[in-house]
C-alpha cells in the first residue's frame, strides 16, 4: 500500500448488492520466510515486531433479502445474484468454508 492510503476490502454482501460491480476481496494471512526474516531483524535491532490491523465487519440483518440494488439490477451479471435471504446467504458462506455442517 502506498503511504497515506487506506485499503478497504469489500465483502461478499457488498458484491451481491452491486451484482459484482464491486468484487469481494480474497483475504488470507500468511507468514512467509521474508516476513520471519524481517521480524528477526527487528528483534535484533530492538524494534517493535507488532503489526497493527484495524478491522471493521458489517452485515445485514438476517431477516432481510439480499439482492442487487436498483442501480445494478440491469447489469448482465445481475442474473447471477438472485434474491436470497441474508440468513441463507450467510449459512451458505459458512458451509463453503467448513464452519457449518
Amino acid at each position: 500500500m502506498p503511504d497515506g492510503c487506506l485499503l478497504i476490502q469489500a465483502a461478499k454482501q457488498l458484491e451481491y448488492l452491486t451484482a459484482g460491480y464491486i468484487y469481494a476481496g480474497f483475504h488470507e494471512v500468511i507468514v512467509s520466510d521474508a516476513t520471519l526474516e524481517k521480524a528477526q531483524e527487528a528483534r535484533l535491532n530492538n524494534r517493535s515486531t507488532w503489526r497493527v490491523s484495524s478491522t471493521l465487519f458489517s452485515g445485514f440483518n438476517y431477516k432481510h433479502t439480499l439482492q442487487p440494488l436498483p442501480k445494478f439490477q440491469d447489469l448482465p451479471a445481475a442474473k447471477d445474484y438472485p434474491p436470497i435471504s441474508v440468513y441463507k446467504f450467510v449459512e451458505e458462506e459458512l458451509k463453503a468454508i467448513n464452519l457449518l455442517a
